[in-house]
């Protein structure tokens, strides 16, 4: 059988680069082409939605962001957004370990991009697990942490120019953003100079009066004698209000022991405090010297 020539027509190896060279010349081109597209909408959104966009909120700079999904995205392009400094503050109880995780996340992400974070928590995160493992592990990314047991509200400021606080969610106990209650979240946004500085001033006057976390376990491995009392009423099936008249305290000062009870034993229900205190021995009564708190 008779073999049929190549009938391709015969190339030079540098033919053949110079090909390849042209067609990622042709690419970059059209790359570079995209990128001044980019810039263009860019500057458009600069110079023209974005003032657009302050005009709306009636001048303030101001804009909330309420509901889960919207405050989530929020704090995920906020730390998109960071590129020199994060102050935050964060009073009342710690976080379910889920969204305290999502928030370590974001830190070690921003401590990664070697923005610097300094932060203030509520001492009573020293008073969980989860609340000093949270500590432990920012402190380990980098951050500077601090404790302090009054925190006026929750807030971050970025880089000069942004801050976070909460924003009225419409109820009526005063907005005290406690985090326990079951509100709506709802974030506002500030933009304005003047007031974006005067909260970071508002951080710089707490993070003075603040004192470095201590993250080594707590000594205490017990109840104070009116935990033990306050738990074993509770054990009996006693309510708040008859447990505060037992013992002599307002009803607001047994709602703190309690809530501290809960942190302590790492529970969240009466129920599951009392299986917590049951496991650790804490229904044995207290040494004499334990004392009252």
């Amino acid at each position: 059988m008779q073999l049929q020539p190549d009938r391709r027509e015969p190339s030079l190896p540098e033919a053949q680069m110079g090909r390849i060279l042209h067609s990622a010349r042709q690419a970059i081109g059209e790359l570079a082409c995209k990128v001044e597209e980019l810039d263009r909408r860019l500057a458009e959104v600069r110079t023209g939605a974005l003032p657009a966009h302050l005009d709306r909120l009636s001048g303030h700079g101001v804009e909330v962001f309420r509901g889960e999904s919207e405050v989530r995205q929020l704090l995920e392009d906020t730390v998109a957004t960071a590129t020199g400094r994060i102050l935050s503050m964060h009073p009342g109880t710690p976080l379910p370990a889920s969204l305290l995780l999502a928030a370590r996340r974001r830190d070690e992400e921003v401590l990664g991009r070697g923005v610097a974070v300094r932060t203030i928590h509520s001492e009573s995160m020293l008073r969980v697990p989860r609340g000093r493992a949270h500590l432990k592990a920012l402190r380990r990314a980098g951050a500077q942490i601090r404790t302090s047991a009054t925190l006026p509200y929750r807030l971050t400021v970025l880089d000069t120019g942004l801050a976070l606080v909460p924003a009225p969610t419409g109820g009526d106990d005063g907005g005290g953003g406690d985090d326990g209650d079951c509100a709506e979240p709802a974030v506002a946004v500030v933009r304005n100079p003047d007031l974006v500085s005067l909260f970071a001033q508002t951080f710089e006057f707490c993070w003075q009066d603040a004192r470095p976390a201590e993250l080594a376990p707590p000594t205490r491995t017990g109840p104070t004698a009116r935990q033990y009392q306050v738990l074993r009423l509770m054990q009996l099936g006693y309510k708040d209000e008859a447990i505060a008249r037992e013992i002599g305290v307002s009803s607001r000062t047994m709602r703190r022991i309690v809530r501290e009870l809960l942190e302590q034993l790492d529970a969240t229900s009466r129920f599951s405090a009392g299986m917590a205190a049951q496991a650790r021995g804490w229904l044995v009564p207290p040494r004499p010297h334990d004392g009252c708190r």
